[in-house]
């Protein structure tokens, strides 16, 4: 039983690690939920009153009754797209839990994702450096310029008018010189502003006592990771990352948290390896093999179902992933993706000019000129969906966790079997 447990569960690879039902799990076992870091850059789905939400922005635990969901001032707020999440779980009426979101969450407004589009344009749609034309860079780059107006400016709709107004006469100066587009109206963004956040304004106030109470005295709280550790500004493959912290740090930072809380932090990953968008992946295979992977694991992304790109185990960037985070724990997911490969590549290292590497932290020169080094297991042929026990499962797939435990030096405490909710194993020996 974890029901008194304080966890981080923080995803080890590039993103998409498969980390819903590990969350839910946890989420079912927890009284307060945190989303502590990133934007509209790591939707998790969730299934409530027979109806499935993606949502970008609110807590896997949202649709849970008695639950506290809060966002920190680590994520950089859409306005329209979190207005547009509470109306649809409270129409469906399977908005259950209480939210507070934090008055210093940077919102992304309409300018930004305008300028998105039309750097991409000129840059010729770098979707990576224009971060999917989303907005979620420029809100960055205002919040840090002191320029960004902010949830808690909802509140205080004259000073949030003057901060637009401050805005605009700087965008529109890059809307018409720079771009010879049309000026953005400031009226009716205004209006399109206060509208939008008016469905926030409930819970939007100070979050981090609250968080600190929780945490302190046990009652089992949740931080709930987005997008993954190889895509972090500072830790990542640069300039093939996001424009923020998406390590486990980050929730100590944006929670107010002393840096001795008590926290457990569990690392997940998928059995293999996946990346969305441009930038060095070392062990990407283009076989068939690859294909297979993707069709049998539904390797495809938000943004017109560009299928994602499919690479063997990449152990090296694994553990320096869980090492920059400090995991305590591993969880790998989609394990059952994996059966009918007869044979599974795991990447132990890395040859670079003639030598050999071992750790995961490169340069972007460096992950392009890398060559991986692989060990071959032997893959096997039963389906996994069914198992309850990680010593029933074929000694194939043991060995291939017990290969990663032994690589990493950490547990593999939570196993992905299937595409139900119910196909994991949580292993408490």
């Amino acid at each position: 039983m974890v029901s008194s447990e304080n966890n981080i569960i923080i995803g080890l690879q590039w993103g998409h690690e498969g980390k819903n039902r590990l969350l839910d799990f946890f989420a079912n076992r927890s009284e307060v939920i945190v989303r502590f870091h990133g934007s509209a850059t790591g939707g998790h789905q969730i299934s409530a009153g027979g109806e499935r939400f993606t949502l970008d922005y609110l807590p896997c635990g949202i649709h849970h009754a008695g639950k506290l969901c809060v966002i920190t001032h680590g994520v950089t707020l859409d306005l329209e797209k979190i207005s547009d999440e509470l109306a649809a779980l409270k129409s469906a009426g399977v908005f259950r839990s209480r939210l507070l979101i934090s008055s210093r969450c940077p919102l992304i407004l309409d300018y930004h994702k305008r300028l998105d589009v039309l750097a991409g344009r000129l840059l010729g749609h770098d979707l990576n450096r224009t971060m999917d034309q989303r907005g979620y860079g420029h809100a960055v780059t205002d919040n840090v310029r002191r320029l960004g107006i902010r949830a808690g400016d909802l509140l205080y709709p004259e000073r949030l008018r003057e901060r637009l107004d401050l805005n605009l006469a700087i965008k529109n100066e890059y809307f018409q010189k720079i771009y010879n587009e049309k000026p953005l109206d400031a009226d009716k963004l205004f209006t399109k502003i206060m509208k939008e956040g008016q469905r926030l304004v409930p819970y939007v106030g100070p979050v981090e006592d609250a968080i600190s109470k929780a945490v302190e005295s046990n009652v089992g709280t949740l931080f709930e990771g987005c997008d993954g550790s190889l895509n972090d500004l500072n830790c990542g493959v640069y300039p093939y990352v996001m424009p923020g912290m998406t390590t486990a740090p980050a929730a100590f930072l944006s929670a107010g948290l002393r840096h001795n809380a008590s926290l457990r932090i569990i690392g997940a990953a998928k059995a293999y390896c996946t990346k969305s968008g441009p930038g060095p992946f070392i062990t990407e295979d283009k076989s068939a093999v690859a294909a297979f992977i993707r069709t049998r694991g539904s390797e495809f992304g938000k943004i017109g179902e560009a299928p994602r790109r499919i690479g063997w185990l990449d152990l090296p960037a694994l553990k320096y992933a869980a090492h920059i985070n400090g995991a305590d724990l591993l969880a790998v997911t989609k394990l059952d993706v994996l059966t009918g490969i007869d044979e599974l590549k795991i990447c132990t290292g890395y040859m670079i000019g003639g030598e050999l590497r071992t750790s995961g932290d490169l340069s972007a020169e460096e992950a392009e000129k890398a060559e991986p080094v692989y060990v071959s297991l032997e893959g096997w042929r039963e389906e996994l969906p069914g198992c309850t026990d990680f010593n029933l499962l074929p000694q194939q797939a043991q060995s291939y966790i017990r290969f990663i435990e032994e690589y990493t030096g950490l547990r593999v405490i939570w196993t992905g079997l299937g595409t139900q909710w119910g196909n994991a194993l949580y292993r408490i020996d």
